[in-house]
């Protein structure tokens, strides 16, 4: 048994709950922390130091991975000088029956938290360089605005279906520039058929940056389709509302991803511009496997992290978890085996990318990834 005190930290949305435990497992000490008081933060340090000096011991610390909020209180021990280790909430459910009443609330769960060090082996979870951490925050927004965006433009593509579902025979892409332009400015094929000849033009010319052969043949095939659906348009006040508004939510998310993706170039400009550009360096040896960008790159370095905290390959492939689970139990093993599933879920979507993307054909339908393309086949 590691005689070191340990203390284990519930964490909560608006505060902590801290049980510190004594080598011999008993309860010591218990303190609530309001996550924005100082002076709590500062009462749970002197605590721990009391411990220290009463066991000549520097206590273990224990938080469970809480979303963000669990970072203000993390960073705080870890300027105080203390050993912090962030555990995943799978952990501490796989001891929710340590005991055998049914009790669940947060000063138990602490003790269960701290308990969980004595049952295993946990590993200093070091504070992430502030560009890696700043670099993961902007990717892992990246790609939740992403999800955002797909599910306006599904909504979208809904709304515009029931308006004039011959739309898209105009308009192949109906996110482009010129057909939100279009559908913007006449919602409707009513709209549509009474607009003025060349302002219409005028309006698909200008957003598409194409001739005015073009956008004239694109008006009139508008305009045949308009004519063709106009008796079957759901063309109601809620279709017509909602079509602005979706189109208005794929502007604004479009605007704010290109914002993200401007800051993550600017992080990698500014350190290449560094005497050792760390994660530029990184990012040039990632983007040397086929089929890996700079977003996929940067996404990758970002969840990862400190490559040096993997010892063995396997423990980078269960982070990812792309692992296969173990199903075995007396004289059976399973021989149909999943992936775990147990790590990274943004990681193991990046890999799914990346893997497409070596599967694709060219224009010329030569492979871009001739190896991966024949075994794929």
């Amino acid at each position: 048994m590691n005689l070191r005190p340990i203390a284990g930290i519930d964490v909560g949305k608006f505060f902590s709950e801290m049980a510190i435990l004594s080598p011999s497992n008993e309860v010591i000490a218990r303190m609530k922390i309001h996550h924005d008081s100082t002076s709590d933060v500062e009462k749970a340090i002197e605590l721990l130091k009391k411990t220290e000096k009463d066991f000549a011991s520097r206590p273990f610390i224990v938080m469970e991975s809480t979303g963000h909020y669990h970072k203000i209180l993390f960073h705080s021990l870890c300027k105080a000088g203390f050993e912090v280790s962030i555990i995943n909430p799978i952990q501490t459910d796989s001891i929710k029956n340590i005991g055998i009443r049914k009790v669940k609330n947060d000063k138990v769960d602490a003790r269960k938290i701290a308990l969980l060090y004595r049952f295993q082996e946990l590993k200093t979870t070091n504070i992430p360089d502030e560009d890696i951490e700043c670099l993961r925050s902007l990717c892992r927004q990246y790609y939740k605005l992403n999800d955002e965006l797909t599910a306006y433009k599904n909504r979208l593509t809904a709304i515009v279906d029931q308006i004039m579902l011959n739309f898209k025979d105009v308009f192949p892409n109906i996110f482009s520039k010129a057909a939100l332009a279009v559908l913007e400015k006449y919602p409707t094929p009513a709209h549509i058929l009474k607009a003025d000849r060349n302002k219409l033009i005028s309006l698909i010319r200008n957003n598409s940056r194409r001739s005015l052969k073009w956008a004239t043949a694109k008006y009139e095939l508008l305009v045949s389709k308009a004519r063709e659906f106009a008796p079957l348009s759901i063309n109601n006040s809620s279709n017509i509302t909602m079509l602005g508004v979706y189109i208005s939510m794929i502007k604004t998310l479009e605007e704010n991803i290109e914002k993200i993706l401007k800051a993550i170039r600017s992080l990698i400009a500014e350190d290449m511009a560094k005497d050792t550009p760390v994660l530029a360096l990184i990012l040039e040896l990632l983007q040397s496997i086929p089929g890996i960008g700079l977003l996929s790159a940067a996404t990758i370095l970002a969840e990862i992290g400190d490559f040096s905290a993997f010892s063995k390959p396997s423990k980078l492939v269960a982070y990812f978890g792309i692992d296969p689970s173990v199903m075995q139990s007396g004289e059976f093993t399973g021989t149909r085996n999943r992936m775990s599933k147990r790590g990274s879920k943004l990681l193991r979507r990046v890999l799914f990318t990346i893997a497409l993307a070596n599967i694709r054909t060219k224009r010329d339908k030569t492979a871009c990834n001739p190896v991966l393309f024949e075994f794929y086949k």
